[in-house]
Order: structure tokens, then sequence, then C-alpha cells
């Protein structure tokens, strides 16, 4: 029989909140995603300093999961598991940003829908934004927030994100389907007053106990309005972070508890009484759980639903998996991978390591002895890694302002690819990442110089290093283009699929006016990587343009990238050109306009001094586009390097 509640200690639950009966109409599901919450700064998980009194008490009256993992300590893959019930190593989606979402994974949002819930998603940062992959399903997903042409808007404040979820609520008829996303526990470490000055010296606890208040307002508000009164509430962690446990200040690299324990509460229709559930659980367990709960269609996935445990009855106990490859995709490091089973975690390195968790939670007394514990952690992990297949992903190559905006949150993006490095294990490189941290600190606030000098001390200790050649070109580009170009061709070499060096080099060739070079370094570039965003391509065609090859060979250059969707900066500056040449104004100026509305603001502010414009320097429609873009740019003060 389907329901659409649960029985047992579920249903012991609901009648000691008395005297109400159990609904019957199909339950609402609110899912609020905590990012960058480490567990044991909750105090119902042992947290000390009263940080979250509001997330205690919901836990009081909720089931508490005491021991949740998550898959892997970075945002977007572990929302993907979260919301699909597949680990990364099926859902494919293995860091951020850098491949879509496939169609062919399954989300709650869309299954939600297709079951007559209405749906809507608001996030609070742009890694999350819709048009990478997580909206569908989602009537309305609320990123609003997030300009592409303007690399600061990386984030909102949890008080704004809430209040637009709470408007939504507020006139949503049910059964609704609502995921909200609160990101401010990540760095940049930012609360406001008046918790900067209550948490001073503890920056990230002061944005801990901000959200927590915000979400206490939010709770009582949408309670209130009786929004709540038939929901199933989960509020979970995406991933902690190791505030310098282990050598790591943020997460990502490494897979100890400090990035990978989250909190996992979840309250049913009108609970009232609280109960703490043992066994090792996974973000994964989270969408075939919710499934079961509002009788939707099972699908298969890695995770298990969690209804037995809410019922009172028991788990199996298997292994939880873990996975951890930022070094490997930033740095050619070692990828990271683990299990957890039981009080024992196993992690796969060039030095392995084993931890009993229940006696050693912070993971500092290494077991690994060879041992038989060990060697048969190994062995399952080592199988299950043999038979993983990962969903096919497509590849998209981040612009500048997305790596800039990337840099902004402390992310380091590397490449979607990976074929070189020193996989040396991250134990032993993470000093060179927080050396890495500090020079890519000093290229945002230009200080190219010291940059420089940061990077080629790095490259002394990595010279294979593809990242540090990259961004010591980025420190070099404007003092010595010819030092610059070296160093991209350097990342190329020790990194064959490295879009964003190709880009730049292909920028700096043409800018020094190396056109034939730059034509025959696309045509290379195409053979090595995904040309997702049509950049490679449009210079490719800028440099045909300039060598005076004809107007359509060039056209047919750039027609790839207008079938495909794919128009960028590049492209439609040139498309301009041609029609300006061909005597098409008003076409030229259509497709300035365009340009206006994609590209980067600085970009479109210097056509005003480009002399190949000098046509349409008496219409009034060109500089109506160019003086607005300047006055963005002048609003928003200094660009970031690049």
């Amino acid at each position: 029989m389907r329901r659409w509640l649960l029985t047992g200690t579920a249903l012991l639950l609901l009648a000691l909140a008395a005297p109400a009966a159990v609904p019957s109409k199909r339950p609402s599901v609110l899912v609020v995603t905590l990012d960058t919450t480490r567990a044991d700064r909750l105090g119902c998980y042992g947290g000390q300093g009263g940080l979250t009194p509001f997330l205690d008490q919901f836990a009081a009256t909720s089931f508490r999961f005491k021991h949740c993992e998550t898959p892997v300590p970075e945002t977007v893959p572990a929302h993907l598991s979260l919301f699909s019930g597949w680990y990364p190593d099926r859902h494919g989606l293995r860091k951020n940003l850098e491949v879509m979402v496939s169609p062919r994974v399954p989300l709650l949002a869309e299954e939600f829908k297709a079951a007559g819930f209405e749906t809507a998603a608001f996030v609070s940062a742009f890694v999350l934004a819709g048009n990478y992959g997580m909206a569908r399903g989602f009537q309305l997903f609320e990123d609003g927030f997030y300009d592409p042409k303007n690399p600061s808007t990386v984030e909102r404040k949890a008080e704004e994100t809430l209040a637009l979820a709470k408007s939504w609520l507020l006139d949503a008829q049910g059964p609704w389907f609502c995921w909200i996303h609160l990101y401010d526990p990540h760095i940049p470490y930012d609360p406001p007053p008046p918790f900067a000055t209550a948490h001073k010296g503890r920056p990230y606890d002061g944005e801990l106990a901000y959200m927590d208040a915000s979400l206490g307002k939010f709770f009582k508000e949408v309670a209130h309005a009786g929004k709540l009164t038939n929901a199933i509430v989960v509020l979970c962690g995406d991933h902690g972070e190791s505030l310098g446990e282990h050598g790591e200040d943020t997460h990502g690299v490494f897979l100890y508890e400090a990035t990978t324990w989250v909190p996992l509460l979840m309250r049913l229709p009108g609970q009232e009484k609280g109960a703490v559930l043992d066994p090792t659980v996974s973000l994964v367990d989270v969408a075939p759980t919710l499934r079961s709960l509002c009788a939707l269609p099972e699908v298969s996935g890695d995770g298990r639903s969690l209804e037995s445990l809410l019922n009172g009855g028991r788990l199996d106990r298997a292994p939880v998996y873990l996975e951890a490859l930022t070094g490997l995709y930033a740095y050619g490091w070692a990828p990271l991978y683990a299990l957890v089973d039981g009080p024992d975690k196993f992690i796969l390195a060039p030095r392995r390591e084993r931890y009993r968790l229940d006696r050693d939670p912070t993971e500092r007394d290494n077991l690994f002895r060879g041992d038989a514990r060990s060697a048969d952690l190994e062995k399952a992990l080592k199988a299950r890694l043999a038979k993983a297949k990962p969903e096919s992903t497509e590849a998209r190559k981040l612009d500048d302002e997305e790596l800039r905006s990337l840099r902004s949150l402390g992310y380091i993006s590397g490449t979607a690819g990976v074929s070189g490095g020193s996989y040396r294990d991250p134990k032993d490189g993470i000093g060179l990442m927080k050396e890495h941290t500090a020079a890519l600190e000093l290229l945002q606030s230009g200080q190219r110089k010291q940059a420089a000098a940061a990077f080629e001390g790095l490259l002394r200790k990595d010279p294979n290093n593809p990242l540090f050649h990259y961004y010591l070109g980025n420190a070099f580009e404007e003092e010595n283009p010819d030092r610059a170009l070296a160093c991209y061709k350097k990342a190329i070499q020790h990194r064959r699929d490295f879009p964003q060096a190709y880009v730049r080099l292909l920028y700096l060739l043409e800018s020094v006016g190396r056109q034939r070079e730059a034509f025959d370094v696309a045509t290379l570039a195409l053979q090595q990587v995904d040309d997702m965003d049509g950049q490679i391509r449009s210079l490719q065609a800028w440099a045909a343009f300039e060598m005076g090859r004809p107007a359509g060979e060039v056209e047919a250059l750039l027609e790839p990238v207008r079938a495909a969707g794919r128009e960028n900066t590049y492209s439609l500056k040139l498309r301009a050109l041609l029609k300006l040449k061909a005597g098409e104004r008003l076409e030229a100026l259509a497709i300035l306009e365009r340009m206006a509305a994609v590209s980067p603001d600085s970009d479109v502010a210097t056509l005003g001094s480009d002399a190949r414009f000098k046509d349409l320097k008496e219409e009034p429609r060109f500089w109506r586009i160019v003086i607005a873009a300047q006055k963005r740019v002048q609003g928003r003060g200094p660009a970031s390097a690049r």
C-alpha cells in the first residue's frame, strides 16, 4: 500500500504531538542546505559556544542523524548527490562548474514536479546558478542576484535568500517542493553586525551564528503562517570546513571529518519529539528517503531509504563512499578516495590511512599498518572504483569572469580534464596550496610583480605544475608579454587539455600581432579541448580576420559558434566589425547591443576608444551602449586581475 507518511515510531511521535490526526494529504517538502557547515560547531552535535540556538531547538524535535557523511567536500557535486541519490563516481560531476549535469541523472525536483508539486529553489551562491544544470525540474529557480558580467556578485546573505523563499512559500498552494541554499559560512568570512563583534577573531563562527539567527526568524514566520504544518523538513550541510586542521584552511582537498561530517536533521509533519539515529548514513540517502516518504517512484541509485530507521527499525550496515579530486584537478596531485564502514574510515592515498572514528574523531592516530582490517577496506574500495561508470558529462570551459568569481570565493580552478601532474600525496602538497592562495591574493589585488615572484617560488618547488605556469603568465601579461606567452605554452606542455591556457595564449598572440601563430595554435587547441564556450573558434576567426582572409572565410569560422548558441565577446565583436565593413551599420549596432547583454562591461566600455569602430561614433545608439557600460564599470570600481 502506498503511503504519504510513516508508521511505528514516527506515528508514536505524531501521537505525542496530540491531538491532531496524521495528515491525509500529500506532505510538502522543504530542504535547506547549509553550505560549509561543520557538524561539530552545532550545539546539538556537541559544539560549544551557543552558536546555533535555532538549529539546536529544531534538532530537539526532529530526527538527528548522528553521523552523516557528504560524498564529496565540494558544493556542486555534493548537492547533485543529495538531490539524485547518486555518488559522484556515478553522476559524473566530480568538481564545481566545469561540467554540466547529465540529463540522465535523476533529480528530485523533476520527480516532484511530475507528481504535481509546485517546485522552487532559492540559492545563495553563483556556483549553484541555474545555468550550470541544477535548475532542472524547478518551476522557479531564484538565482537573480548573480550577474555574469559582474564577478563581484557571487553570493548573497541568508536573510535576502530567505525573504524571497518566504514570499514564495506564503503564496504556494501546495503540495510543494522547496529548496533553500544558504552560503554564509563559506569563505570569505564576513559576518554582519552584531555577529562580527560578538565573534571577533572567529569570523567563521560569526557567519554560522548569523545564518542560524536568520533561519530562526524565517522558520518562526513561515510556521506561524501554517506553511509547515504538513511539511517534511530537511536541514543538512553539504560539507564542512577544515579551519586549519591537518594543514587545510578550507575544504576540497582532504577527506577528514572536519569537511566530510555534516549535520542532517529531518522533521515529519506534526513531530514534536526528537530522536537520535546512530547508523552512519550519507547525503545520497536523502533522495531515496524523500521518494519513499512521498510515494514517488523508486529510482535506481546508490543511496538507501532511511524510512526503516524513522519507523524505529534497523538499517543494515553498509560502507559509505567519499572522494576528493580537487588536488588532482587543480594541481595534478593524487586523487583521494575513502570508505567509512561503521567506526572505521579508510583513505586511499599514496600513503594509506585508517582511523577509528569512535575513539579518534579528529583523525590523529593513523592505524594503517598493512593489517587485515585495512586490507579488507582497501580491497572493497578498489573493487568499487573498478566498477564505477560515471555518466558522460559535457565539459564546459569557464570564462575569465567565472574564473574571477571562483577565485573570489576561494576556489582554485584547474581544468576539466587531467593529463599530467606529479600525483604526489596531497598531504605533501598542502603547504603549496597555502602559498598558491597567497599568490592568487596578490594577483587579484593587482600586485603583479609580487605575484610573479610568488609563482616563480612555487614553480621551483613544483616545476611541472600547469596551474602555477598559467597564473605566472597572468602576472606577466601586462609587463612582459613574451614571458607570459612562454608561461602559457609551458602550462599547455604540462597539460594539453587546459582550455583557459589556450584562450589566454591565443588572446595574447593576437595582441602582439602574431596572427599566423595564433591561427595554428587554435587549430591545435580544437583537437585537444572541447571549445564549450566557443572562445577558441572565435579567436581563430579573429586571427583570420587580422591576416586579411576573405570575409566569407571568417564568417565560416564563426558559424559553428553561432549555430551552437555559444556567442561570446570575441565572436560578437568580430561579427559587428564584419557587418560594419560590409556597410551594414544597423546590423553592426544590433550585434553590439547583443554583446553588451552578454559580455563583461569592461570589454564593452572600451569600444569607444577602438578605432575600428570609428564609423559608428556619430551614432547616438553606439554611445548609449558604451556609456552605459562605462557607468557600470565606474560604479563597481577597478576590475579584478585576470
